[in-house]
């Protein structure tokens, strides 16, 4: 279920974001680690558990590896304090989660709709597409 949307822009810094959380209310299958972001986890002591508990790793070809989502929110999200929505994982998120700064084209229609959306191109503001080569997501995810 979708959180209540939330009007106006958001704070540039992100000082508003563990109160928004709208971006990390999203459906399965939305935020895939790529090689560097499981790298990024398995530098962890508890990184291989992290692996084990947080993520889902798809059995047929090529194996994408997602955040396990129950259909209504991330896995890692933080929901023990109503009103708040910090990040689990924040210091070895995926780049899919690091692409959705403050005032992103994804920030704003989660924002908009009280979830993260799927008709957006998921790019950083100054435009530069995330990834390349066949890792590069554009709008929707497969």
């Amino acid at each position: 279920m979708p959180l209540s949307p939330i009007e106006g822009e958001p704070d540039p810094g992100g000082a508003d974001c563990v109160s928004c959380g709208r971006c990390c209310h999203h459906g399965p299958r939305t935020v895939h680690l790529l090689e560097g972001d499981e790298a990024r986890v398995l530098r962890r002591a508890d990184g291989e558990e992290m692996l084990r508990r947080l993520t889902v790793l798809e059995a047929r070809p090529p194996g994408f590896r997602f955040l396990r989502n129950g259909g209504e929110r991330c896995a890692a999200l933080d929901v023990s304090v109503q009103g708040r929505y910090p990040c689990g994982i924040y210091e070895v998120r995926p780049e899919d989660c690091r692409i959705v700064e403050p005032g992103s084209p994804a920030c704003m229609e989660a924002r908009r709709l009280g979830r993260l959306g799927s008709s957006v191109e998921f790019v950083r503001p100054s435009g530069n597409v995330i990834g390349s080569g066949a890792t590069t997501w554009i709008g929707r995810r497969p």
